[in-house]
């Protein structure tokens, strides 16, 4: 079971986990701090949307520490500094899963939730979902992913329209020019979520935001960005 206490401990490593990737560059301490806000608002967007889709306190608890650590391999890969912005978001998830396997609490979780936590993990930044071992495992992953999709409309909203936050590191070798991806433009008609590899422009990445809502799963969020505009 996973009580209060064991989550606590979930916190602390995730707190002290972070912490240790920070190095004395400014630009490394910003990354790294972004991601810790970053995942702390995806906790937040999935405890508003689990009162209506998950049945327990250890759901919900399951589905926090999922949103805690899925990004670690992307912080992991920011902080080692060798990676291009489409090799992190190529291979975070994994590295995450990997990752939260190490840490103290993992072994004291039931092997169940274990199960649950490294499939939603594993899967939250696919293009698309692959099938899982059971319903429950795709329930916490269709979670995780709309959780994290709506923070990262979110923040590029506030850095697009506001100018707040951080450029989105998916941006970083995009060109800023009003050329747009036929392929995106593709997806787009079709109904489908657009595909990172397939960015060129600045352009590009605000209609790869707008298509994240064909992959919404919960009737909550799809409702959500609906006055917000990025472009």
């Amino acid at each position: 079971m996973i009580t209060e206490e064991l989550l606590k401990e979930c916190r602390l490593e995730f707190e002290a986990c972070l912490q240790s990737l920070i190095s004395d560059s400014p630009e490394n301490h910003k990354r790294v701090e972004d991601i810790r806000s970053h995942s702390l608002r995806v906790v937040e967007n999935t405890l508003l949307l689990s009162k209506t889709v998950l049945q327990s306190d250890e759901d919900n608890r399951i589905a926090v520490v999922n949103a805690l650590f899925h990004d670690l391999g992307r912080a992991t890969l920011i902080a080692q500094g060798t990676e291009s912005p489409t090799n992190i978001q190529r291979n975070h998830a994994v590295l995450s899963a990997e990752l939260i396997q190490k840490m103290d609490f993992f072994s004291k979780l039931p092997v169940e939730a274990q199960s649950i936590i490294l499939k939603s993990i594993e899967n939250h930044s696919k293009l698309k979902l692959p099938k899982l071992d059971n319903e429950q495992q795709t329930l916490f992953a269709r979670l995780l992913r709309d959780a994290d999709k709506l923070d990262i409309f979110d923040s590029s909203y506030r850095y697009f329209k506001e100018k707040m936050g951080i450029q989105p590191i998916m941006t970083y070798d995009l060109v800023n020019t009003a050329e747009v991806s036929e392929k995106i433009i593709k997806s787009i008609m079709t109904g489908k979520t657009a595909a990172v590899e397939d960015m060129k422009t600045m352009n590009d990445y605000k209609l790869l935001l707008i298509s994240m809502a064909f992959d919404l799963n919960f009737k909550y969020y799809r409702r959500l960005p609906r006055h917000q505009t990025v472009c």
